[in-house]
């Protein structure tokens, strides 16, 4: 039997087949909403909200706080039940996940020189992916030359 109040419907199990969909991706609220709407399902923003929190209170789905307050946070199907960090784009706001052997030891140091146990799963390092970081070159370097000419 049903726990009360733990029945799924059409509504849930779209939003579920959604990030199932992308198991690599990374989806705001708003984005998973606005697929849904466009593909046709009349599913309610609200509706949608409170779907992601039940798939997150699962461990369905994961959370990944905004680096920025007034930011979306963003969702991803949990598929994977191995800890491992996340890197996120500052700029793009891409989300990948970190598989490199050099993260165990990070994490063996962060416990034992700082006495800190990371929840590798909720732990997201913040920066530029290389395309962006490539564009942010470029603009600086830009930058740089036209003071240049002025200084001229």
């Amino acid at each position: 039997m049903l726990e009360r109040g733990r029945y799924k419907t059409k509504q849930q199990r779209a939003v579920l087949a959604f990030f199932e969909a992308g198991k690599e991706r990374c989806f705001t609220v708003e984005e998973v909403h606005a697929h849904l709407s466009d593909s046709g399902r009349e599913v309610g923003l609200t509706t949608v909200y409170r779907a992601i929190t039940r798939l997150c209170e699962e461990g369905v789905l994961r959370r990944y706080t905004p680096a920025e307050i007034g930011d979306a946070a963003y969702y991803q199907y949990n598929s994977c039940k191995d800890n491992h960090l996340h890197i996120r784009c500052s700029s793009c706001g891409d989300l990948a996940h970190m598989d490199c052997e050099e993260v165990e030891g990070f994490c063996r140091h962060i416990a034992s020189h700082h006495g800190f146990q990371l929840d590798e799963g909720q732990t997201v390092l913040v920066g530029l992916c290389r395309r962006c970081a490539g564009a942010h070159n470029v603009q600086a370097q830009k930058k740089q030359e036209q003071r240049e000419e002025y200084k001229e």
